[in-house]
């Protein structure tokens, strides 16, 4: 059972939201002396007097973790977009075209082949094919589900169980307020155009995150949807640290999503490789705030082959 209080931090956040609606703060948000302390972006709103600066990353800010002659992959920092149509803006992209112009296609739309995507607040390993050949032979292995992701995540809330199996549809949420935002799954009366979506997660410990109760898991994605891994934690009580989104906008106190992409599988018979990063969720980390209280599984390769293996786990479907 998750305890409430932490969501107390982001009322003030919501109350300003509700009002942004009204059509003389959306006038009075043209004005440049507000837009220091507003950001308002696809709906959602931001009130800085409340949530932690934003550090936009430079464009040197991305570390490339394997490069061959067909697949090149990056960690990508958290809250930057892979690609976008606003020339002025930090991505991935840019950051790529700025470290490795050479590797830059102006015949593709956004110079490079993204071979997989991930949220603007997730950080982690991303893929991208050096040639067509190379993106052809990956796109077949993400879409017979060949390719092997796994992401760490620090959760509200202390998990109770050691494997979760979740297999419960995804869909669009139909709300006004969300359409285009946010997804849901299954269950909910506003739940449309659902698709299957499966997820594992593994608890690894429980502890406390900013003096609330929270638990670092480790999260195995069998399906690929839009927001799977945010929805299906939301789904069972446990938002990831720092979701503003589906906390309903209340989570703003912490300085980014505690949401990861750790490890990299891929079985491409041109070029298989298989590579991860560090933690970076330690506790070692002042920032983080993450103190762990009780150790339930070590982050080791036992580890990933108990997600993808093990068929004893708590089932969790409709």
């Amino acid at each position: 059972m998750v305890e409430s209080g932490w969501w107390q931090q982001g009322l003030i956040n919501k109350i300003l939201h509700q009002l942004f609606r009204l059509k003389i703060l959306r006038q009075l948000f043209r004005l440049k002396i507000l837009r220091q302390f507003f950001r308002y972006t696809n709906d959602i709103f931001f009130f800085f007097f409340f949530t932690p600066a934003h550090v936009t990353p430079a464009l040197d800010d991305i570390e490339i973790i394997y490069q061959s002659s067909h697949y090149l992959v990056v960690n990508k920092k958290n809250d930057i977009l892979i690609n976008s149509n606003n020339g002025k803006d930090v991505t991935v992209q840019r950051q790529l075209r700025h470290l490795l112009p050479h590797l830059a296609n102006p015949s593709l739309t956004h110079d490079f082949r993204f071979s997989h995507r991930l949220d603007y607040a997730t950080s982690g390993l991303l893929c991208l094919s050096l040639n067509k050949r190379a993106a052809g032979k990956i796109t077949k292995c993400f879409t017979k589900h060949h390719v092997d992701k796994y992401y760490i995540a620090i959760v509200r809330g202390h998990v109770s169980q050691n494997l979760i199996d979740v297999n419960l549809q995804i869909g669009d949420d139909i709300r006004p307020e969300w359409f285009g935002i946010r997804m849901v799954s299954e269950v909910s009366s506003f739940a449309k155009h659902c698709r299957r979506a499966h997820t594992r997660i593994l608890l690894l410990q429980r502890g406390i995150y900013n003096d609330y109760p929270a638990s670092k898991v480790l999260l195995k994605p069998c399906t690929g949807r839009r927001h799977q891994l945010r929805v299906h934690l939301s789904h069972l009580g446990h938002t990831l640290v720092g979701d503003y989104t589906y906390s309903n906008r209340c989570d703003v106190t912490p300085h980014r999503m505690f949401l990861h992409a750790l490890r990299l599988a891929v079985p491409s018979p041109l070029d298989p490789f298989d590579v991860r990063t560090a933690d970076p969720f330690s506790e070692d980390e002042p920032k983080n705030r993450w103190l762990p209280v009780e150790n339930i599984n070590t982050l080791d390769e036992q580890a990933f082959d108990t997600i993808k293996f093990s068929p004893v786990c708590y089932q969790v479907v409709r």
